[in-house]
């Protein structure tokens, strides 16, 4: 459990919530796991924008990212949202992409909700990949350092979600290395049963932390996984 505070004083207008599902779509998601990702991602738009007491709180964006970033869905009242566009896979895995992105946007956000006067908790940040980086290290590196310095008053709180050929202490460190925020899928398991049962944990993690908003104190829930396990700190020793 992650316990996000408001990034802005009190007196705003209204509470909101802010989440970054950024999905790894590069070449090795070609096939089921694609299929399985725009099979899931409807009924996580339905699930979460068909509780008015979920989508009053909660406002969802969605990253892809291969060679390069973009926004899929602007962060949204998925209430408001007809339909997600359907992803399709390219190209290889730039982890430096994704994070210069998603602190480019949420930025920007940021200062769109307050202008209309919303009180922002600290954004959630959903990575999921199948791979390891192709950037070179020291430049993902870099632009994960710049997305959760501490000295920025909006960085996400991060949950990393991994299965193929991704890399559990990269994961690891995508979260800082915190406990239960990196999970991993056992090697071998099959994206296209895998990639069902984490976007459907989402939703109900997304439920679960909107209830908290209304006790004024917003908590980033990771979603229970019988296909994945939490990767442990000292094992990466």
């Amino acid at each position: 459990m992650t316990i996000a505070e408001p990034t802005v004083d009190a007196g705003e207008r209204y509470s909101v919530f802010p989440f970054y599902i950024c999905m790894d779509v590069s070449e090795s998601m070609s096939g089921d796991p694609i299929s399985a990702v725009n099979k899931q991602l409807p009924l996580l738009r339905a699930s979460i924008g068909g509780d008015p007491a979920v989508a009053e709180v909660i406002r969802v964006a969605i990253i892809t990212f291969s060679d390069t970033a973009t926004s899929v869905l602007p962060l949204s009242d998925l209430s408001m949202v007809d339909a997600i566009p359907e992803l399709a896979a390219r190209g290889r895995t730039s982890y430096a992409a994704a994070f210069e992105h998603v602190h480019k946007v949420i930025e920007s956000d940021y200062l769109a909700g307050r202008s209309a006067g919303e009180r922002w908790y600290r954004p959630a940040v959903i990575l999921i990949s199948d791979g390891r980086p192709t950037d070179e290290a020291g430049r993902w590196q870099a632009a994960l350092s710049r997305l959760t310095d501490p000295s920025w008053k909006r960085r996400p709180n991060i949950l990393a979600f991994g299965f193929g050929d991704a890399d559990p202490a990269v994961l690891s460190a995508v979260t800082s290395a915190k406990a239960n925020r990196a999970f991993v899928a056992a090697q071998g398991a099959d994206p296209a049963t895998v990639i069902p049962e984490l976007l459907g944990g989402l939703v109900q993690s997304i439920v679960s932390s909107s209830a908290s908003v209304y006790g004024g104190q917003a908590q980033l829930e990771a979603p229970e996984l019988s296909s994945m396990r939490a990767i442990a700190v000292d094992e990466l020793d």
